[in-house]
């Protein structure tokens, strides 16, 4: 029943917006084949939660369409989208990756549903340019209200212009506190120092709180209005919060600063960006400055060449206010909470960045994961050849001590690798896609694959 609800679904919406300019279908197929009994990590990492890590052999379908907001210039626009798959192999599910709709009004923005973030740095990112903002897991329920895009500060004559958005979720998964709610607002600010220079700053801000925990001790957690409060605000729990939560923060509060610097240059843009995590008290005060990722995007203009863009991405998550911090260190320990032992999961995979793994699971459940202090290279590097063959390759080295309750001895070092080539041209119907994926490492067995894909866009 459950497929013949997808399909009702999918062909509704296609005839309802069947009129409408910009309204897209795209259906894809892709064959992975691995050497090992665990894909490598490319394969999986980054896929919005559709590609599980388990198989030496998965073909999975997906089928995407939906109506972006129009660009003509009107004040009020709409938007809708539905993203459904199927997978097969040694282990076969279905999921719904997507399904939203959104309004916008004069620059500010209403939007429903399960949807993915824009795809930022020519998706050559290790983790979309945010620690705690990925695309790694499949999207969870939400409601948001923002602005679509930068709006100008009134009376500051264009020199400085804002982002905001505010979202209320719901995660819905198997986890250690069911029907955990999850918070989030971000703030930013833009800057246009010149015609060729541009500054951001934001602010990145998550609270898990709400639902009941698995721990009869703990049972129910509060979630009233003056409770709501308090999670929001970042402040301590009353009588009625757990006893952690009194000491420290009420709920699970984590998030990132985010700045980025532009330069504009006649053949390219140059952007230099920082992410810089925080969890509860310790990052906010500047505890862990050393933990950052750090990245440069090369963006080229002319985006027929054999190269159009390259990222590279230092990432460090060793110092977590450990060191050097006096008799209380209030360590951050990165996505693990006591109480929301799930922690910064959904359907057991990070949310944040991928480079924070593995996820440890107890009974089907995930607690949580295994090592967050390391640091990570990473290269990324995208082209076209012969105007038809679109390429581009990812290189990763990881790093991995464990935890400071838990270290790793000795510690895990990791090479994964991927390149991916794709065949598109106007005249040829369909796209076709091939690319090849290995990791190797000291505390791994050598794996490798290839990915065969096939795809049409309508």
């Amino acid at each position: 029943m459950k497929n013949y609800f997808y399909l009702l679904i999918i062909t509704s919406s296609a005839l309802f917006a069947e009129a409408q300019e910009n309204f897209y279908i795209s259906v894809k197929n892709r064959s992975v084949i691995a050497s090992d009994s665990i894909l490598p990590f490319w394969y999986t990492a980054n896929q919005f939660g559709k590609i599980r890590e388990i198989g030496t052999f998965i073909n999975l379908t997906d089928l995407d369409l939906g109506q972006p907001y129009r660009k003509n210039g009107l004040p009020i626009s709409y938007t809708l989208g539905l993203n459904a798959l199927g997978a097969f192999g040694e282990s076969s599910y279905y999921q719904l990756n997507q399904i939203f709709a959104g309004v916008s009004w004069n620059g500010w923005e209403l939007k429903a549903g399960m949807y993915h973030d824009s795809t930022r740095y020519a998706g050559l990112s290790t983790t979309n340019g945010n620690l705690a903002r990925s695309q790694n897991t499949r999207p969870y329920p939400k409601i948001l209200f923002g602005t679509l895009n930068y709006k100008p500060v009134p009376f500051l004559q264009n020199r400085l212009s804002y982002k905001a958005e505010y979202t209320e979720g719901i995660l819905n998964d198997k986890r250690f506190v069911a029907n955990a709610r999850l918070h989030h607002k971000s703030f930013y600010l833009k800057t246009q120092l010149t015609a060729t220079w541009e500054i951001y700053a934001g602010l990145e801000h998550f609270v898990m709180w709400g639902g009941t925990s698995s721990d009869e001790v703990i049972g129910e957690l509060p979630s009233g209005i003056k409770d709501y409060v308090r999670y929001i605000f970042g402040t301590s729990g009353d009588e009625s919060f757990p006893e952690t939560d009194q000491r420290n923060v009420a709920g699970n509060q984590l998030g990132t600063y985010q700045f980025l610097v532009l330069k504009k240059f006649p053949e390219m843009k140059l952007s230099f960006y920082l992410s810089h995590p925080f969890e509860e008290l310790s990052g906010l005060k500047g505890r862990n400055w050393p933990d950052n990722l750090l990245g440069l995007h090369f963006d080229l203009k002319d985006k027929e060449k054999v190269i159009t863009d390259v990222v590279y991405e230092y990432t460090n998550t060793r110092q977590q206010s450990i060191r050097g911090t006096g008799d209380d260190p209030d360590p951050g320990n990165y996505f693990r909470h006591g109480i929301y032992r799930s922690s910064f999961t959904y359907h057991q995979k990070i949310m944040g960045s991928p480079l924070f793994f593995p996820v440890i699971f107890e009974e089907g459940i995930a607690r949580g994961i295994g090592s967050n202090r390391f640091y990570a290279h990473h290269l990324g590097v995208k082209g076209v050849w012969w105007n038809s063959i679109h390429w581009d390759g990812l290189i990763t080295y990881i790093h991995h001590f464990g935890l400071y309750t838990a270290s790793y001895e000795p510690s895990h070092k990791q090479l994964s690798g991927i390149l991916n080539l794709l065949y598109s041209k106007s005249e040829f119907p369909v796209e076709l896609g091939l690319s090849i994926a290995a990791d190797t490492g000291n505390t791994i067995p050598q794996r490798s694959g290839v990915q065969f894909l096939i795809s049409k866009t309508f």
